[in-house]
């Protein structure tokens, strides 16, 4: 009550969606990504017709799929999170989307207000996470002698990588997974 905004990544409607449990893939199944608690969320609908939400244990999701948005959960550095993984191969964009509760900036207010999803963008490379946020620390993860063709295909193509669309990255990053 009082709490503007959502908590999910796309909006408070389950969509249908494909996860993989234990390396079973469901298709078509009503899902949504809680960014706040990191949970993933599937409605279904029991015997009696009633309408059942329950959260999916991290230890059995592989992966999900929310429209053109591909996720993992990986174990990296901390316990199991949900990735946004873009590109194929060994080197790989991750993106981990989450949201915070703040307090309302006006004076005086005791309403909470959830925020905008917040990205943070990691290069998987050698299996570990490398953080980046702009095209200089991204050029700067990879070897000195490519750099200078990762910086011309960034500038010929155009990428801001705040703007650009995941498309666009995983076709980067498999260009750049080609130089190893």
């Amino acid at each position: 009550m009082g709490t503007k905004g959502d908590q999910f990544l796309l909006s408070p409607d389950f969509i249908a969606a494909s996860v993989t449990l234990r390396g079973k893939c469901y298709q078509d199944v009503a899902l949504n990504y809680d960014l706040f608690n990191q949970q993933l969320l599937l409605r279904y609908e029991d015997g009696m017709g009633a309408l059942n939400i329950i959260e999916e244990s991290k230890s059995w999701i592989n992966g999900f799929r929310l429209g053109n948005m591909n996720f993992e959960c990986l174990n990296l550095e901390h316990e199991p999170r949900f990735y946004q993984v873009l590109g194929e191969g060994p080197i790989r964009i991750l993106y981990y989307w989450r949201k915070n509760l703040d307090l309302h900036v006006t004076t005086g207010s005791s309403d909470y207000t959830f925020t905008s999803a917040v990205r943070d963008s990691y290069v998987l490379l050698d299996g570990k996470l490398k953080p980046f946020r702009t095209k200089r620390s991204l050029i700067r993860l990879f070897d000195p002698g490519h750099r200078v063709e990762i910086r011309s295909y960034l500038r010929k193509n155009k990428i801001n990588l705040k703007k650009a669309s995941d498309n666009a990255i995983s076709e980067m990053i498999t260009y750049i997974g080609n130089f190893r």
